[in-house]
């Protein structure tokens, strides 16, 4: 596949190689040949903004400088946490719209999706946890935000 924009259905993403990555998706899982940074860029330009400006207005909305969720598409509220730094090829981006539980599993996470996929994460359980709690606020600033605006 040579396109993709992260959406709604989108489960995690990960790097294969520097210029390929696996896409999980509630559909099916799919293998693009780009960068990660290059599909988070060419989504976030699909929905308006650049993954820059996303990033920045992450900052601005948490106060935080690192490993900074992100609002993909802000019309349906697709937030990505990062479980590194964006810079560790080894970063996985997972969708929190769809993460349905997890737990940990010897000296791994399990994530349960809302599809009931279960994939095992080699990721610490305090990281996740506080990536999640980052990208749930990140969440409830913008639908703050919405709110404030439709109710002028």
């Amino acid at each position: 596949m040579d396109n993709y924009i992260i959406n709604l259905d989108t489960l995690f993403i990960e790097s294969v190689s520097k210029e390929k990555i696996k896409i999980y998706d509630k559909n099916g899982l799919y293998e693009v040949k780009k960068s990660m940074l290059k599909l988070l860029e060419e989504s976030c330009n699909y929905y308006g903004s650049s993954f820059k400006g996303r990033c920045v207005g992450a900052k601005s909305m948490l106060n935080m400088n690192y490993k900074l969720p992100i609002i993909v598409d802000e019309v349906k509220e697709v937030i990505l946490i990062p479980t590194s730094s964006i810079k560790n090829n080894n970063c996985i981006w997972i969708c929190i719209n769809n993460i349905e539980d997890y737990y940990k599993n010897n000296n791994e996470i399990t994530i349960e999706f809302i599809n009931q996929t279960k994939i095992d994460f080699k990721i610490s359980y305090n990281i996740l946890e506080n990536q999640i709690f980052r990208g749930t606020m990140l969440l409830n600033r913008l639908k703050r935000r919405k709110n404030a605006i439709e109710n002028r």
